[in-house]
């Protein structure tokens, strides 16, 4: 064989080997473009599906969000209601003819005076009602000394040596609010 014909044998094998590895390496580089792809494809969806979760939450928390909201603003109305009927009521008293704030006062200081009552404050505007009430009282109450007291807008407030009562207007509300607020709740709003 001439070195011409070694030459050209090797150069053909050459190419073909050439060829060989570059058919290869495109295989392989159209896998991993494949792979590649797919992979990026995977991240994609999972990504995508992240973010809907996500949406899905905050979607879910400002519903709940504002459905709180507008339950407290409904709670807040009925708690305006509920306080404007309670006012209304408590003006109510304290506006009384004075033959019924006397009339009042009296079951009052009857109802709840403590025994051994050494004293009986109330309302400024009350204390001219007294004078004549204590002498219709029980004579259990005759020693209490009356007095006005500026803070008291109804109703009185009486001590003895072993208790205070608080027979208030004030009190008395209170008193009927915590009793009565949640059926008025009902009776208002169902």
């Amino acid at each position: 064989m001439s070195s011409q014909a070694l030459i050209d044998k090797i150069i053909k094998t050459a190419e073909n080997e050439a060829e060989q590895i570059t058919d290869e390496i495109l295989k392989r580089a159209g896998e991993n473009e494949k792979l590649t792809l797919d992979k990026a494809a995977a991240d994609v969806a999972a990504i995508k599906k992240r973010s809907d979760e996500k949406c899905a939450q905050i979607k879910r928390i400002a519903g709940l969000t504002s459905g709180l909201e507008a339950r407290k603003a409904r709670l807040h109305a009925r708690r305006e209601v509920i306080d404007s009927a309670f006012d209304k009521a408590y003006k109510k008293m304290t506006e009384q003819p004075d033959n019924e704030r006397a009339a009042f006062l009296k079951r009052i200081i009857e109802k709840y005076a403590p025994a051994g009552c050494k004293s009986i404050s109330v309302a400024e505007a009350d204390l001219p009602l007294c004078k004549d009430l204590l002498k219709e009282l029980p004579e259990s109450l005759s020693g209490a000394a009356l007095e006005a007291d500026g803070k008291i807008s109804g109703g009185a407030y009486m001590k003895s040596d072993e208790c205070d009562v608080d027979a208030t207007l004030d009190a008395v509300f209170e008193e009927l609010r915590e009793k009565y607020e949640a059926e008025a709740d009902k009776l208002l709003f169902g």
